[in-house]
């Protein structure tokens, strides 16, 4: 009985290396991802503008630590039986809001994730066009009795070791390389010699008419590049949006908080003037009619300032779950924010707002390299009815018949060529998909010019509203002195028992819209003009979310 060999170097190879990679922690493969990932976004990130390197971290946020913000300790008294809410809570800024927005906000985290997902497909895309190794192998013990004669029982037991290693790529004129090793090791354990097959084979499969060039084999690889720069743009288009957007929220949550202030001043006000009217009564200086009319619109004014607190309570809440934060956590804004609004006329004219916004809105880049995407599959399309003909080369390297162990000798080779060829006689399903690529070009060259339309009537309408936002605040501002001097012409005939309560209740009604309005309207133009530097593309936005004063020489209206 021959001398047992050991195991055959190659199969051994692929043991160890398969022992190797299941080794491997998800740690692992988690830094080996975002390595690669994290690497292509900053290239690709370098020519969107303002795309900055937010969605390189898409790591879940810690739990919120509010112990940085600085403590109100104050309490007011336009909050009635909430103030408590705001006592001990923490102050929170714009710039804070927008921090804890880009960092917290469930759907900014999720659009990172789309943009890591598109690039983590591009990398396995990026992959068909390099050598890509495969290797594998099994062990097999086939055992077997045989009877032989009269009490003469023959057992055969057969190992059978198998193992290959090779690699493939793609190259993008649509050519496949193709190298593999195969080797076959059987041993008998009732005697005789091992026996080896091995090969060493190489293959060049190489298309010359359907699938053929760069633009058809490469097809796949262009789209995923492409794709991974039109998430780039979007986020980047996103991440203004979004600011506007919590902007919004944060100043609407200030403006409830002023209409509840104003609500309260309303009910004060009404209440010292019924408390005056109860007190003239008893000495009969006015009539019931007046006093039922005064006391009956001040529950009026009570409901309306009990509404408003939980108006407040509830722009507070909606702005937490925006930014990401405990519904629970006490918080209020920072008044400063409020303080620093300047009412600001843009520069410029419409024509040049409509013309920058054509030039720099992302997703309208997108939408222009999308047509260009559908002119591409068409000629792709085109290239597909072709017949398919395909030059293929083999070379082969094979062991040596004489020795029993694993010995590849190049003397013995083999070399086959030739073509493989599909008439493409069936044509019908290349006939659909060239005629829908037509249709899906056409479609696409029409949503382009719906787009730019789009743009341009969100421009001309974001224009207008700031013109309607400019004027409102001046008549906001110029019904706050005229409320004002009435309210205080019916308080002093009131009080010389000369005026009418209907009159002071108008007064006075006048008076809480009218300070309403100062705030709506102030927030108001801010809010509008943000959004028309989100439609024109050109409010940059900084890693925290805070955004960059686009224009420099903006100067309030007189200065």
């Amino acid at each position: 009985m021959p001398k047992p060999r050991l195991f055959q170097p190659a199969a051994a190879f692929l043991t160890l290396l398969a022992l190797g990679l299941s080794a491997c922690t998800t740690g692992y493969y988690k830094k080996w991802a975002d390595k690669e990932v994290f690497g292509l976004l900053r290239k690709k990130a370098s020519k969107v503008p303002n795309s900055g390197q937010a969605f390189l971290d898409i790591t879940p946020p810690p739990p919120v630590r509010m112990e940085e913000l600085r403590k109100n300790m104050k309490t007011v008294e336009f909050l009635g039986e909430r103030a408590f809410l705001e006592e001990n809570s923490r102050v929170v800024s714009l710039a804070d809001a927008l921090n804890f927005g880009v960092h917290r906000n469930r759907n900014y985290l999720l659009q990172k994730e789309v943009v890591y997902l598109a690039a983590l497909n591009l990398t396995l895309t990026r992959q068909q066009f390099s050598p890509i190794m495969s290797g594998g192998g099994s062990s097999t013990l086939a055992s077997t009795k045989v009877q032989s004669g009269v009490n003469n029982l023959v057992r055969t037991s057969t190992l059978t070791n198998t193992g290959g290693l090779g690699f493939a790529a793609l190259t993008r004129t649509g050519a496949l390389i193709a190298t593999n090793l195969t080797t076959n090791f059987v041993r008998f354990f009732t005697g005789g010699a091992d026996s080896a097959v091995s090969q060493l084979g190489f293959s060049l499969t190489q298309p010359l008419l359907s699938g053929a060039g760069y633009l058809s084999a490469s097809e796949v690889l262009t789209q995923s590049e492409r794709s991974v720069l039109y998430a780039i743009r979007s986020f980047a288009h996103y991440r203004k949006t979004f600011a506007v957007d919590v902007a919004t929220q944060y100043f609407r949550a200030i403006q409830s908080r002023e209409a509840a202030k104003n609500a309260h001043l309303g009910f004060i006000a009404f209440n010292f003037v019924v408390e005056r009217e109860t007190a003239m009564q008893k000495e009969n200086a006015s009539t019931k009619s007046s006093l039922f009319r005064l006391s009956q619109q001040r529950l009026v004014f009570n409901r309306s300032w009990l509404q408003a607190i939980r108006n407040y309570e509830q722009a507070l809440d909606d702005l937490k779950i925006q930014l990401g934060l405990p519904v629970t956590e006490r918080i209020m804004l920072d008044y400063k924010d409020m303080k620093d609004l300047q009412v600001i006329d843009p520069d410029g004219t419409l024509d040049d707002a409509v013309t920058t916004a054509l030039t720099g809105r992302l997703d309208l880049w997108n939408t222009r390299d999308q047509v260009e995407d559908t002119s591409r599959r068409v000629l792709v399309a085109k290239q597909q009815v072709l017949p398919t003909v395909n030059a293929v080369v083999n070379y082969n390297i094979l062991d040596n018949p004489d020795r029993n162990d694993f010995a590849l000798t190049p003397r013995n080779r083999g070399t086959t060529m030739g073509l493989n060829t599909d008439l493409n006689l069936n044509q019908k399903p290349e006939r659909n998909t060239l005629r829908a690529a037509m249709i899906a070009e056409q479609r696409a060259r029409r949503e382009l010019e719906l787009a730019e339309d789009q743009v341009r009537s969100a421009v001309r309408t974001g224009w207008r509203d700031l013109q309607l936002a400019r004027n409102q605040y001046d008549l906001a501002k110029r019904g706050m002195e005229i409320s004002t001097a009435r309210l205080e012409v019916e308080e002093a005939f009131n009080a010389e028992g000369q005026g009418t309560a209907i009159n002071l209740v108008d007064a006075q009604r006048d008076m809480n819209t009218t300070r309403d309005l100062m705030v709506a309207t102030t927030i108001n133009h801010t809010l509008v003009r943000l959004q028309l530097w989100r439609d024109m593309g050109v409010l940059f936005i900084e890693k925290d979310g805070s955004w960059v004063d686009v224009l420099n020489q903006e100067k309030a209206k007189g200065e």
